[in-house]
């Protein structure tokens, strides 16, 4: 499967979950524009993740820029951004003209699932309940509010699937998967710190691929932190491009 149709795919997903969080998460809404979604969540104003708009394709989002940035402030959000394509030069210099701020830059990454040598993990990664994953997530970005797990308990079940690895008794690394047309899009992986540098991670993602697998899916993309960079690569995973978030604060 060639770079250029995962990186589709990695981005559809991208947006499908950002419209996801948008209709559910906290009472938000969601904004469908040709070539562009967002998600307004006047729950989390100070949130530019879940207050985010995804350019799918990155000159159409420039244009119905200010029509989005309206219904934010219109909702009282203080932070929102727009995840873009950094290979996108003419829109990245049009979101700096329009005084937008680069702040975060992740990988993002895929594989055809054919080409990895995914074993079964023998019942060792059992799913999870939105609420575990967002939980162990917190646990992990140490947040004291919750907020990853109040984010992903409202969502709506069977749209997502989630799956575990324990460390002691208790969930302590997860991932969370989003099936879509035959790719399988991983969020939200994440290890306790107590239980880390014991393969938890590697373990779950294992489990995750294993079961998009077996039921249908033929690549899976991702966008990739720092600290995971090393698994996904180990894993097979190649980098596709990287995608930016451009931040405006008020």
């Amino acid at each position: 499967m060639d770079d250029a149709t995962l990186r589709s795919r990695l981005w559809d997903g991208f947006a499908r979950l950002q419209v996801l969080l948008g209709r559910h998460a906290m009472q938000g809404a969601v904004i469908e524009r040709p070539g562009v979604v967002a998600s307004v969540v006047p729950a989390a104003p100070d949130s530019p993740t879940l207050n985010a708009a995804v350019a799918l394709e990155p000159d159409e989002a420039v244009r119905h820029l200010a029509d989005i940035a309206e219904r934010w402030r219109a909702a009282r959000v203080r932070r929102w951004g727009v995840w873009v394509d950094s290979a996108a030069d003419q829109t990245t210099r049009a979101l700096r003209s329009a005084g937008l701020t680069l702040t975060a830059s992740s990988p993002g990454m895929g594989a055809d699932l054919r080409d990895l040598y995914i074993p079964s993990t023998n019942g060792e990664v059992p799913h999870a309940d939105l609420r575990t994953v967002g939980r162990v997530n917190d646990l992990a970005y140490g947040n004291p509010d919750q907020r990853l797990e109040r984010t992903l308990t409202p969502l709506p079940r069977g749209m997502l699937r989630g799956f575990k690895a324990e460390f002691q008794g208790v969930p302590a690394a997860v991932a969370l998967a989003m099936h879509h047309g035959e790719d399988c899009g991983v969020s939200f992986v994440a290890t306790a710190p107590e239980a880390r540098r014991r393969g938890l991670a590697s373990l779950v993602m294992r489990g995750t691929l294993h079961d998009a697998l077996e039921n249908g899916c033929t690549s899976t993309t991702l966008q990739a932190t720092d600290v995971g960079l090393r698994l996904y690569d180990s894993l097979g995973f190649r980098r596709l491009c990287d995608m930016q978030l451009w931040e405006q604060r008020r």
